[in-house]
């Protein structure tokens, strides 16, 4: 135990032993326990130096992401992502003032590093845990899924998320993803513009794009409602779509209050995913103790890879699968895949599919084509130390909005 007055904020890097120079004598475990202070510091080799920050876009119809390089006196740089939302440039600057809150800090104390950072966009914080996490597992030669406890798989299932505003749209998709591996599909609820009051009509003609679907290839589906259906029409269709067993109805309504939740639950057996637009761990934890969901959909892009897992852990005490939510790029999706890795509870990770050329060459450009493809449905884990990849900062000027 530590002795009373003891700085907890010790250097992590000395704690897992994976700073660069391994000969430094005086820190590690043995002087903790002896009441020895350490400093919340971190040596120079492996202190944050600096933070740049870079908006990327392929074209109009594409997300524009937000990426950020945390570096390191050791020579060390790791990057993280986001979403950058509708202004990009207010984005890069919020990102580049967090700059002073981290420079000088032990880059290897990745929770306490992150914790530093005043009130910034959850995003911003999202991206700069991936990074900081990146760093220590390129201090350690390892991938961060192995500085996480280790493996839970040797795997990990993947899913296209398709979109479209027609059936012939999605179809499209669904051919091009299932030749390029794919066997798990999340498909967009189309809504009819004529009918403001949607009922057995509307969930005759979603049943049949999704049997359509499923005939060309979709061996499983996932119905994302985007929060767009009521609560009265999300339990008609949950009602109707029993039989087809869907992986599970993703987001099927908005904000609603608490009373509601339990009820469209209990009127079906259609499993159901929710939590993509949280925030908050205690709104997590509200969802999983009135156990109205059947899996969890922490956003990487607004939680970052420490803070998924912990939601993870809390889903696991409940019983609950978890489905990480990404609609970004390859930096995020690598940093899906170290959750996934890492937890126990974890059922598919979803990542953006995209016919765009241009869109795919940025997505090759900015890490190398070194993220993992998929193969009969599966991603092979990341190897590499971090998340994994090969940063192109070349390519992240040249696509920066």
């Amino acid at each position: 135990m530590p002795q009373p007055g003891l700085d907890l904020e010790y250097n992590a890097s000395a704690v897992f032993g994976m700073a660069a120079d391994r000969s430094r004598k005086g820190f590690g475990l043995a002087p903790l326990a002896a009441g020895v202070q350490v400093s919340a510091r971190g040596p120079a080799d492996v202190a944050v130096t600096g933070l740049d920050a870079w908006a990327v876009r392929a074209d109009t119809d594409a997300p524009s992401l937000l990426v950020i390089a945390v570096r390191t006196g050791a020579g060390e740089t790791g990057y993280g992502e986001t979403l950058a939302g509708p202004d990009p440039s207010t984005m890069v600057a919020e990102a580049l003032n967090c700059s002073s809150d981290l420079v000088g800090v032990d880059a290897l104390a990745s929770v306490a590093a992150r914790d530093r950072l005043g009130a910034v966009s959850p995003g911003i914080r999202a991206a700069v845990d991936m990074a900081l996490l990146d760093i220590r597992g390129k201090v350690a030669g390892a991938p961060v899924y192995d500085l996480l406890a280790g493996r839970t798989r040797d795997k990990a299932r993947a899913m296209a998320v398709l979109g479209g505003n027609t059936e012939a749209e999605l179809l499209e998709q669904l051919a091009a993803a299932r030749g390029e591996g794919f066997r798990a599909f999340s498909v967009p609820i189309l809504l009819p513009d004529d009918r403001p009051t949607r009922g057995r009509a509307f969930f005759a003609e979603t049943e049949e794009l999704l049997e359509g679907l499923r005939q060309v290839g979709a061996d499983d589906l996932v119905l994302d409602c985007g929060g767009l259906t009521t609560a009265a029409e999300a339990a008609g269709l949950a009602g109707r779509l029993e039989t087809f067993h869907l992986m599970w109805m993703d987001e099927p309504t908005g904000r609603i209050g608490d009373e509601a939740l339990p009820k469209i639950a209990s009127e079906t057996v259609m499993p159901l995913g929710w939590g993509r637009m949280l925030v908050s761990s205690g709104r997590f934890q509200d969802l999983l103790r009135l156990q109205v969901i059947d899996v969890l959909r922490p956003d990487i892009g607004l939680h970052g890879i420490a803070s998924v897992r912990e939601l993870a852990a809390l889903a696991e005490a409940y019983y609950t699968a978890v489905a990480p939510y990404h609609r970004g790029g390859p930096i995020g999706t690598a940093a899906s895949l170290q959750v996934a890795a890492s937890i126990p509870n974890f059922v598919v990770q979803e990542v953006r599919f995209t016919l765009s050329e241009r869109e795919r060459t940025m997505h090759e450009a900015m890490t190398h084509g070194s993220l993992p493809g998929v193969v009969d449905g599966f991603f092979a884990l990341p190897d590499g130390p971090g998340l994994g990849l090969e940063v192109d900062e070349d390519a992240l000027r040249e696509y920066a909005v």
